[in-house]
């Protein structure tokens, strides 16, 4: 015994499967089948031969003969979901849930290592959680190390970290503080009033806005047209790449395709929320998917705002300028 669950397009399938309710998912079927049986379910996207097979367990049965047709429901296991994330090109979003607690300041340190040859390393900025440094070529995501901090005001505090980020291209990582003895906490404390208290005035700058759009010829077009009318875009074609840029950037708003491969829009806003550092930041969902289904979507995320694609320029600059205060030019 097999089914074939078809699905108009992905967005539909990612709806109704991963965002869904996938403790009971029915199915018309005239063969009986007892409780607790694993059965193989086909799911298809309509008009595209990638398909995938999961594996779900009949948890219900509804005998024929009643106002309603006869079936099972079933249940697919995390790892199933898991597997059904795969083929639509998204990572499970626990990987990425490294939200910050306490706000960071910009800073200009230094730390020694008491391990990697003992070097010594640039710090970009702190908060009471952790910091952001230049690595050596050997530090590993997840790897524990120690280390003096030399504070602004000469004093060098012992610490250990977690490595919870790394970063090949530039050279910098994400540590995260362990068990950080009381004195050195509130020698930390002390440091980041002072750092906060003596950090100069930003100038002013054109506003930031991250896109998240897998389609490159929309991603083109919306930066092109958006930086024209005066904003800083940066854009990603991948939920994480998204993520990373608006952790470094803390943009004044988002806009993001609800679908984007590597972690979706729903899951980065989530993320987003919980981070006290981006929190307040606006986030404007754009999807194919019908506005009944992206409205539910976007109040549940904690998105501000969405739009329906295709998306129209002035309705998109006309949403930005009401969340950024400005005057959005109708063109």
């Amino acid at each position: 015994m097999g089914f074939r669950l078809e699905f108009a397009d992905k967005y539909r399938l990612w709806s109704e499967l991963l965002r869904g309710n996938t403790e009971r998912v029915f199915v018309a079927s005239e063969t009986p089948a007892p409780l607790g049986a694993r059965v193989p379910v086909e799911l298809a996207l309509k008009g595209t031969p990638v398909r995938v097979v999961l594996a779900a367990v009949v948890v219900g049965v509804r005998r024929p003969g009643g106002l309603f047709s006869g079936g099972l429901f079933l249940r697919f296991p995390d790892e199933e979901i898991e597997k059904c994330r795969r083929f639509l090109g998204l990572s499970p979003p626990g990987a990425y849930d490294k939200g910050r607690k306490h706000p960071r300041v910009r800073c200009a340190l230094e730390l020694e290592l008491a391990s990697h040859g003992g070097g010594r390393y640039e710090v970009r900025n702190l908060s009471e959680s952790g910091l952001l440094c230049t690595a050596p070529e050997d530090l590993s995501e997840g790897e524990q190390v120690r280390f003096l901090l030399t504070l602004d005001d000469g004093q060098r505090v012992p610490l250990e970290a977690e490595v919870s980020w790394r970063r090949e291209a530039d050279r910098l990582a994400g540590l995260h503080f362990v068990d950080a003895p009381v004195e050195s906490r509130r020698l930390l404390g002390l440091c980041i009033e002072r750092l906060q208290r003596s950090a100069p005035t930003e100038p002013q700058r054109r506003p930031t806005l991250v896109i998240a759009e897998d389609d490159p010829n929309i991603l083109i077009f919306l930066a092109t047209a958006l930086s024209r009318h005066g904003y800083d875009v940066q854009g990603a074609r991948r939920g994480d790449e998204a993520l990373t840029l608006i952790r470094e950037l803390s943009p004044e708003l988002v806009v993001l395709d609800i679908l984007v491969p590597g972690i979706d829009g729903v899951d980065i806003c989530k993320l987003m929320r919980a981070d006290v550092e981006l929190c307040d930041i606006p986030v404007v969902f754009v999807s194919a998917l019908d506005e009944r289904r992206l409205h539910q979507m976007a109040y549940e995320a904690g998105a501000t705002d969405y739009l329906c694609k295709p998306v129209n320029l002035a309705e998109l600059l006309n949403v930005i300028g009401r969340y950024l205060r400005r005057e959005a030019p109708l063109r």
